[in-house]
């Protein structure tokens, strides 16, 4: 107890009582803030010690398919979204229409944003090879994948089946885009 005695002596009880209120106002911000900005509480994936959550493992993942196993198949269900490319867009209204590249499937889908239910999108690389999906919820929408080769072209266009008045965009209007492989950014 000589010890701590010394120490009040020394730097009087002023000191510890300010170290006191220094490190619960410390811990009140430091869970408190974040709390209050809408996370809970829980530091990000690969910030602080101990293993990265397991949010982090599934962007590392490969894609499950790749070009003609992947005909027909969901891109984010198949791991072929992450590092995909926009080749090219257009939009009219609140709608737009991207054709969509995954280089490590080599497949290729349309995308259709800023729809209303039942809008379609639908994407084609020759006259039989096709794909087409109807917006039933939300405003986003994309078709199944298309496989592609070292050469190709694609065209996807979206439809807008009520139409847009306040944007002049009559009912049944069709908004194509078209994207070859020379569309593909450079890596």
């Amino acid at each position: 107890m000589a010890g701590e005695d010394s120490w009040l002596k020394r730097h009087g009880p002023e000191t510890l009582g300010g170290a006191l209120i220094l490190a619960v106002v410390t811990t009140v911000l430091t869970v408190g803030i974040p709390l209050l900005a809408g996370g809970d509480g829980e530091q990000a994936p690969g910030s602080g010690n101990g293993p990265p959550a397991p949010t982090a493992a599934v962007r590392t993942e490969s894609p499950t398919c790749a070009m003609n196993d992947c005909a027909g198949l969901d891109p984010e269900k198949t791991r072929c979204a992450p590092g995909a490319r926009t080749l090219a867009e257009d939009s009219a209204g609140a709608m737009r229409v991207a054709i969509r590249y995954s280089p490590s499937c080599r497949t290729v889908w349309g995308k259709l944003t800023g729809a209303v239910v039942g809008d379609t999108i639908e994407i084609a690389t020759s006259p039989t090879k096709k794909e087409r999906a109807a917006v039933v919820y939300g405003e986003t929408k994309y078709t199944p994948m298309l496989p592609v080769g070292r050469t190709f072209s694609a065209e996807a266009a979206g439809t807008s089946i009520k139409g847009d008045p306040d944007h002049d965009i009559p009912a049944g209007h069709r908004l194509p885009v078209g994207a070859d492989q020379n569309d593909i950014p450079p890596t």
